[in-house]
């Protein structure tokens, strides 16, 4: 658990780029660039992205109040959290920062009714794989190729969260199918989400993706995210309108 007298987390800002970037670039041999960031810092309403960075009462030798130790990036979608990104500076390695960070990421997730984390890691990075195989997450395959700078197989691992809101995965059939009767939109934006969920599907039967298929899977993603996140509000407010027009039990 992050100790905020040793830890403050804050939402990441522009303003921290320079930072972590420099991170990004020491961490990892396909790191992010500053346009991929900014498009989650500014044209990602799903993304939550936090910075760590240390707190009044220090942590660790040689580390000064305020100085960068980590961050976590990932969105939040409904009943779905995808992690993005995460990395914590050598100096806080191997302290359990960055299972702090992911648990932090599982909890606001909790807290915004997700019930499935995923995740995509190197196969070969063995120390990633068994801190998120300690918090939980599951092996569900391996996607062949997915990573360059080198070729290298994508670990899938998942997480179920047992506690949390109502989720479109639970809603009374019922419900939904006075949605799909009712609101001509939501049969609509049912039908596009089956439409994407079969091109993520074949995108994702294939062992390699050039660079402009692995943009239009980002794009499908987004898409598929957004569209569920639509459909739940068109149900949140039928079930809303119901509520008032039956009024309070006598």
């Amino acid at each position: 658990m992050i100790d905020a007298r040793t830890v403050i987390l804050s939402p990441m800002q522009e303003r921290d780029l320079d930072e972590v970037l420099a991170l990004e670039q020491a961490s990892f041999t396909e790191p992010w660039t500053r346009k991929m960031f900014l498009g989650e810092l500014q044209g990602n309403t799903f993304a939550v992205n936090v910075v760590a960075r240390v707190g009044e009462a220090g942590y660790g030798t040689g580390l000064a109040v305020g100085t960068l130790l980590g961050y976590v990036m990932f969105w939040v979608v409904f009943e779905e959290l995808h992690l993005m990104n995460l990395a914590v500076c050598p100096e806080a390695r191997r302290r359990g920062l960055g299972a702090d960070l992911a648990r932090h990421a599982l909890s606001v997730g909790s807290e915004h009714g997700v019930r499935t984390a995923l995740l995509e890691v190197r196969a070969s990075n063995l120390a990633a794989i068994a801190l998120y195989e300690g918090l939980g997450f599951a092996k569900k395959c391996l996607r062949k190729g997915y990573y360059d700078h080198p070729r290298e197989d994508a670990m899938i691992m998942t997480f179920l969260i047992e506690k949390g809101g109502a989720t479109m995965l639970n809603e009374d059939p019922a419900i939904l199918e006075l949605a799909r009767r009712e609101s001509s939109e939501f049969k609509t934006l049912e039908d596009t989400h089956h439409r994407l969920e079969v091109q993520l599907g074949e995108l994702n039967k294939r062992h390699f993706l050039t660079a402009e298929e692995e943009q239009q899977k980002k794009r499908i993603q987004f898409d598929k995210l957004a569209t569920r996140d639509k459909m739940a509000a068109i149900v949140r407010a039928l079930k809303q309108n119901r509520t008032l027009a039956t009024g309070p039990s006598a």
